[in-house]
């Protein structure tokens, strides 16, 4: 499939393969010319020395794992986190509780600047004796880029950088509103807190800056841009009360980078959804008296499932558990190879978990379904410890309890599980994927709720070290053994359920929405997925699991003559047969000076294939 530039019309490229590149080549519009005619060294967005396409995200001690691996808590460092990962923005992280900012480490070899833009998010008291000055001397010497966070202004030398003066803080009723038309706030919708509460904000003086938000008698947002020196932007949300979390401060955030650096190229979510089903494979609906119900067969996996997911042109991630619990063995047995399961609980039902393998299958064949990983067995690897043994308790009594959580054990022991049990548990559901669906999965679903906190113990991490991507442990994770984020904040996820009733989805363009089902929903209702797709609408992008993963991994680097995305073969394999969008973001000073008929953002259509596939900004 060929490639194309997507704007108000469209434009299309020639592909030259290189190797493992794809060069895509705009034929009406270059982007050397859109990103620097026309504008002064210290305009440009590559500054005068081409600045790279790379974030700074600097922060005091708000990172609380000291091995600098766990990003976590939901607070407005975790927020900036998972928004730039989210959007794909290249951004490395620099703490102040254990680093300094110096030339050792901030310039490259040939003494040059290794970020475009800084975003500031450490408070006077993290900041002092941390060599701050090397901020100003990077914004005024080499027009690097800064935008400062809350009260992160009351660092002197920030302060005096974005010519905002930081008085204290107050209470107020007041919503910003916008005082001054300017980019960052071009489109704003809606206010950024809820009308009619007292909220925290920043009073501030501008003496040389220009206000562009207020907020009541305050500036909330300004805007500085030198003749000399980069662009420099004040955010006032509050930073304790983590207002970056809201729709608007997220818009603004990423605006004011699109402004600082001139362009962006990030990744959009708009009405996009990854819908998951879980369970198919567990065996604890043959035997448990508050979850019974029989396992859907292929007839009804077709008629309830894969029919109207081709209708509606939509995609689902069946997480599965290859790990069949069986209490007369006391064994764990492919769930695939059990074709006559009597019920314990209804005489005369019989599950036939081959059929179950087989509708699978067929869903993976028609292009609706991707399988993923939904642990190995459903439940805790210590079966046999008081209060069991498991095996033979009860269903009236202690086998009712809530066993059925892999990964942690907080109702029966209150304790988490040791993370060799949960390697060895990870390990066997990827072995057990491969053989019997021939993939290699590259997202986790938790098993029940349970899952470990703790260090040692931390099943995002550890599922990391086992190759996944992306998982939901409590919260939505990327992961990478460098890095395990939360997404929680961007990231909303529900449960629906066949007698639940229908709500409106909070749509967002920073992540996709992660809504889950259960094969007990097709079982007991199963015209209620074909329902639940007519109420979700028209206009959706079904994204699956592995699609978002390869977002969240996907590697882009500019210098201000060329851009390039970076598809690993392993964490992005979604892209070797599959194409991918990005939105090319340009600011108002940049379209001007090159090519004014130009849109404001317009579409980049990356053809399918793992590898490097680069975007020239000229011919």
């Amino acid at each position: 499939m060929r490639p194309y530039l997507q704007s108000d019309r469209t434009l299309e490229p020639s592909i030259l393969p290189i190797g493992r590149c794809a060069v895509l080549r705009p034929i009406a519009i270059t982007l050397l010319g859109l990103l620097t005619c026309g504008l002064s060294p210290s305009q440009r967005p590559g500054g005068p020395s081409g600045l790279p396409y790379r974030f700074l995200l600097v922060i005091g001690d708000q990172w609380k794992d000291p091995a600098s691996t766990v990003i976590e808590g939901g607070d407005e460092f975790n927020t900036a986190a998972a928004l730039l990962k989210s959007w794909g923005l290249p951004f490395e992280i620099w703490r102040l509780d254990q680093q300094r900012l110096d030339k050792y480490h901030l310039l490259d070899r040939d003494g040059r600047p290794r970020y475009g833009t800084i975003i500031w998010d450490a408070s006077a008291e993290q900041a002092r004796d941390q060599g701050v000055e090397l901020v100003a001397e990077l914004v005024t010497s080499d027009a690097v880029n800064l935008l400062v966070l809350g009260d992160a202004l009351s660092v002197p030398a920030i302060s005096a950088l974005a010519g905002v003066r930081y008085i204290s803080g107050f209470i107020s009723r007041d919503n910003p509103v916008v005082s001054r038309e300017h980019f960052i706030t071009r489109g704003l919708n809606g206010d950024l807190l809820p009308a009619g509460a007292y909220w925290p904000g920043y009073k501030v003086v501008a003496e040389n800056a220009t206000p562009v938000m207020t907020r009541g008698p305050h500036p909330f947002l300004t805007v500085r841009q030198p003749e000399r020196g980069g662009r420099v932007v004040w955010l006032g949300v509050d930073r304790p009360g983590n207002q970056l979390q809201r729709q608007v401060a997220r818009d603004l955030f990423k605006r004011a980078l699109v402004w600082a650096q001139g362009y962006a190229l990030y990744a959009d979510y708009s009405k996009t959804m990854v819908l998951f089903m879980d369970d198919p494979g567990t065996s604890d609906k043959t035997y448990l008296p508050y979850w019974s119900y029989l396992t859907p067969t292929e007839e009804t996996i077709r008629r309830s499932l894969i029919g109207p997911l081709k209708q509606h042109h939509a995609v689902l991630t069946p997480d599965v558990t290859t790990g069949y619990v069986d209490r007369k063995s006391q064994r764990i047995l492919n769930p695939w190879r059990q074709d006559r399961v009597a019920d314990e609980l209804v005489p005369g039902r019989v599950h036939d978990f081959a059929s179950t393998k087989r509708g699978l299958d067929a869903g993976v064949r028609e292009g609706v379904f991707e399988i993923q990983a939904h642990g190995w067995t459903h439940i805790l690897p210590d079966l046999d410890s008081p209060p069991g043994p498991f095996w033979t308790a009860p269903m009236d009594g202690v086998g009712s309890y809530n066993w059925y959580q892999e990964f942690g054990d907080p109702d029966i022991r209150k304790k988490e599980v040791p993370a060799i049990w949960q390697a060895f548990h990870m390990r066997r559901a990827i072995e057990c994927l491969q053989e019997d669906f021939g993939i290699r999965p590259q997202f986790i679903m938790v098993p029940g709720s349970g899952h470990g906190t703790s260090f040692p113990n931390h099943s995002a991490r550890i599922a990391a070290q086992m190759g996944f991507g992306l998982s939901y442990f409590g919260d939505a994770e990327y992961l990478d053994p460098e890095m395990v984020l939360s997404l929680e904040p961007i990231v909303i996820f529900r449960t629906w359920a066949y007698d639940r009733p229908f709500f409106e989805i909070p749509w967002t363009p920073d992540a996709p929405y992660f809504l889950l089902f259960h094969d007990r929903d097709v079982s007991l209702d199963p015209v209620w997925p074909e329902r639940l797709l007519e109420h979700l609408g028209s206009g959706l992008h079904y994204m699956t699991a592995s699609e978002y993963s390869a977002y969240l991994h996907a590697k882009v680097e500019g210098n201000g003559t060329a851009m390039a995305i970076d598809y690993d073969p392993y964490y992005c394999r979604f892209f070797a047969s599959a194409k991918s969008k990005w939105v090319l973001h340009l600011s108002d000073e940049v379209r001007r000076a090159a090519a004014p008929a130009a849109p404001e953002r317009q579409i980049i259509d990356i053809p399918a294939g793992a590898g490097r596939h680069t975007i020239p900004m000229g011919q």
